[in-house]
């Protein structure tokens, strides 16, 4: 029974790798994912953006989900090439760091231009985010496990997802005539807020890492 439970982590991460294997040989390298990646986030910022002026903002919403959906497999399958590829290439900071930064920024500020939204607020989330994956750089360098420097309630994946899962409800047409706020804002509240939690819990455990 216990070896059964064991496994199961195992078997739902078995699909990405062997997408992984399947990539490697084919010629893709991490490099390729992570700048793919950048570009999901960059076209997933525009689209966001576009929401806001287009006379069919679902359209927008629709090709915002599934830049944002893609851009999470992306992340899920970096995560699978570090460690299976790391002897192949020596640029990991440029290549994996920086395209996740733009993606991040693009991303948010984009949502903060769509329609409902708050530009101020996308801002806002754009630059937490940004800070906690600095925090995050500094406490890995430092020797922390992945586990500890990038521990939190709101990394890359949940912050994609809560962006998916608000383009879902504005593509459905979910009223906001119940909410004092528009939901493209909660949205962005609870990144930004999820955000500072997270730098908090970030830095708390970098202090406590002995260099």
């Amino acid at each position: 029974m216990t070896e059964a439970l064991k496994s199961r982590p195992r078997r739902r991460r078995q699909p990405l790798r062997r997408l992984t294997l399947f990539l490697m040989r084919i010629g893709i390298s991490g490099e390729i994912v992570a700048v793919t990646g950048m570009a999901l986030g960059i076209l997933a910022g525009a689209a966001f953006m576009g929401t806001g002026e287009a006379s069919r903002p679902d359209v927008f919403w629709s090709a915002a989900l599934i830049m944002s959906v893609l851009r999470i497999v992306c992340i899920r399958l970096d995560h699978h090439f570090r460690p299976l590829a790391a002897s192949q290439y020596h640029d990991e900071v440029f290549f994996s760091e920086l395209p996740e930064r733009v993606s991040d920024a693009m991303t948010l500020i984009g949502f903060g231009f769509a329609v409902d939204s708050n530009p101020w607020l996308g801002l806002a989330a754009a630059l937490a985010a940004i800070f906690s994956a600095y925090i995050s750089s500094i406490a890995y360098s430092r020797g922390a496990g992945r586990k500890t420097a990038f521990s939190g309630p709101m990394n890359r994946v949940n912050r994609l997802v809560i962006l998916s899962v608000t383009s879902l409800l504005m593509i459905f047409g979910i009223s906001n005539e119940r909410l004092s706020t528009p939901i493209p804002e909660v949205a962005l509240w609870v990144i930004v807020i999820g955000c500072v939690a997270t730098v908090l819990i970030r830095w708390i455990r970098l202090r406590e890492i002995k260099v």
